[in-house]
């Protein structure tokens, strides 16, 4: 009989363990999908910051090509037009990459309102209530005990 009740005991300290343990992970979810939804919008922000510069650049570029067509440029211009033209080009280069990054982040992770669905899902359950399989293996133990005086 000691040993029932020490069992019994047992029992819901397991399961508050399990719920424990079930918060914190749920927990450290959430701040990982916090960290991972800053992270986009600082990578949006910064990528409408690189369209506008891109915008200005461009104008410049426009403009010194207007120049360089109605007037000779000094070399020094011409090589600094062109490294302009450049840096342009890699910036439209880093662009795609971070929208390439962003679209994948996007579909790779899950977002604040899934986690709180799947917060919703697993309350509703009510893991406290749940058996866990070694609950369940003494169970079938305990119940072929009983049954083999019988027999």
């Amino acid at each position: 009989m000691p040993d029932r009740e020490r069992r019994m005991r047992e029992k819901p300290v397991k399961a508050s363990m399990l719920l424990l343990q079930l918060r914190e992970d749920i927990r450290a979810l959430n701040s990982a999908i916090s960290i991972i939804s800053q992270k986009m919008r600082h990578l949006t922000r910064n990528e409408k910051i690189l369209g506008r510069n891109l915008i200005v650049l461009n104008k410049k570029v426009k403009e010194l090509a207007e120049m360089k067509e109605s007037q000779a440029l000094p070399p020094s211009v011409s090589k600094k037009f062109e490294e302009l033209e450049k840096k342009i080009e890699e910036n439209e280069k880093r662009i795609e990459e971070l929208n390439m990054i962003i679209a994948h982040l996007r579909k790779e992770f899950v977002t604040s309102d899934e986690l709180k669905e799947l917060r919703q899902i697993i309350d509703s359950i009510n893991p406290l209530e749940l058996a866990t399989l070694d609950q369940v293996k003494e169970l079938i133990e305990k119940n072929k005990k009983i049954d083999k005086p019988r027999l």
